[in-house]
C-alpha cells in the first residue's frame, strides 16, 4: 500500500489551534460522544470473535503513543484504517477548536481537485460533515444515489469515489476530535463487522491524537473546575468521563476474555463486564434526569 500524505500547512495550521496565546493546550469544545451499553458489547463481541485482530489494534496505537509528534502518527493511523476495511483511499480531518470546522490532513489516494475541495468541511450536508453534526459513523454505500452529496458529485466523479464511510475520532473523554474517512472506487456498504472494527478504532486512534494535541480536559485532574464551568456542566462531564472509564475497562476485561481459556475466569469476566454494563445504563440514566441528551 502506498504511504499516507500528510498536508502540512492545514496540520500546522489546526495544531497550532489547540494552543491559547501561552502555548497551553486549550480545551475543546466538541461535542461529547457517550458510550452506549450496546457499543460495549459490540467490542466484547469483537473480542470474543477476533482476538488477534482487536490486540493488534490495541497494540498498534499503543506504540503510536510513543511516536514524537503528530506528523508522524496520521499516516500510520490511515493506513491501518484502510487496511481494516480494504479502502483504496481516504483521509484524516482534525477538528478546528476555533469554529467546529473539519480540516483535512492527512490523505492518500487524491489528487489536488479533491484535496482543495475538502480541504474544509462546515456544512452538514456531505458525509464526513453529517458524521460531525450527529457525532456518530455515516455510511453512504453510492454517492450518486444519495441526495445530500449532489453539490460533490462532480468532485466524486473526478476522483473515481462512489463509496464512502465517516467515523469519528474521539479522545477518552467521549470528545470528537476529528474524522477518519474511507472510500471504494465501486458502490459498497461495509459489513457490520469491518464498521465495528473502525468505530473502535475510531476511539483508539482518536485518543493517540489528542495525546499527541495535549488536549485539555474542562474538569481539571484535581476535581475542580473552571469557573465559568456550572455544577450541573461540570457534573455532566464527570458522568462523561465516569462513563469512558468504564468503557476502557470494559475493553480491558474483553481483551482478558479473548485470551484466556479457563472457564471459571471466562464466566468471571462475563460477569464483571455485566455489572459494568448495568452501571453504564444507570449512569445514562441520571445523565437523562440532568436533562443531558
Amino acid at each position: 500500500m502506498s504511504t499516507g500524505q500528510n498536508l502540512t500547512a492545514s496540520l500546522e495550521h489546526v495544531t497550532a489551534s489547540y494552543l491559547d496565546p501561552t502555548g497551553q493546550a486549550r480545551p475543546t469544545a466538541a461535542a461529547a460522544i457517550t458510550p452506549t451499553p450496546g457499543q460495549l458489547a459490540g467490542y466484547i463481541d469483537l473480542s470474543l470473535n477476533e482476538p488477534q485482530l482487536v490486540r493488534s489494534l490495541h497494540e498498534a496505537t499503543t506504540d503510536l503513543h510513543e511516536r514524537p509528534g503528530l506528523a508522524a502518527v496520521l499516516p500510520t493511523l490511515l493506513e491501518d484504517a484502510l487496511s481494516l476495511t480494504g479502502a483504496e483511499a481516504g483521509n484524516i480531518q482534525l477538528l478546528d477548536p476555533r469554529d467546529g470546522s473539519l480540516i483535512l490532513v492527512t490523505q492518500l489516494g487524491f489528487g489536488p481537485e479533491f484535496l482543495d475541495h475538502f480541504a474544509v468541511v462546515n456544512d452538514g450536508g456531505s458525509v464526513c460533515g453529517r458524521a460531525a453534526s450527529s457525532c456518530a459513523q455515516v455510511v453512504v454505500p453510492d454517492v450518486r444515489e444519495d441526495l445530500a452529496c449532489a453539490p460533490h458529485q462532480r468532485v466524486f466523479r473526478a476522483a473515481g469515489v462512489r463509496a464512502v464511510q465517516s467515523t469519528p475520532l474521539v479522545d477518552r473523554a467521549g470528545r470528537m476530535i476529528g474524522m477518519i474517512s474511507t472510500h471504494r472506487p465501486h458502490p459498497a456498504e461495509p459489513g457490520e463487522r469491518d464498521l465495528r472494527f473502525i468505530e473502535l478504532y475510531g476511539h483508539l486512534a482518536g485518543e493517540v491524537i489528542a495525546r499527541q494535541l495535549g488536549i485539555a480536559s474542562p474538569v481539571a485532574s484535581n476535581g475542580t473546575t473552571p469557573r465559568s464551568v456550572s455544577r450541573e456542566a461540570a457534573l455532566a462531564q464527570l458522568l462523561d468521563d465516569a462513563v469512558n472509564g468504564i468503557l476502557d475497562a470494559g475493553l480491558s476485561f474483553a481483551a482478558a476474555l479473548s485470551l484466556s481459556s479457563d472457564d471459571l475466569l471466562v464466566q468471571q469476566l462475563r460477569a464483571g463486564i455485566a455489572t459494568l454494563d448495568d452501571t453504564i445504563r444507570a449512569i445514562q440514566l441520571s445523565m437523562y434526569e440532568l436533562g443531558r441528551p
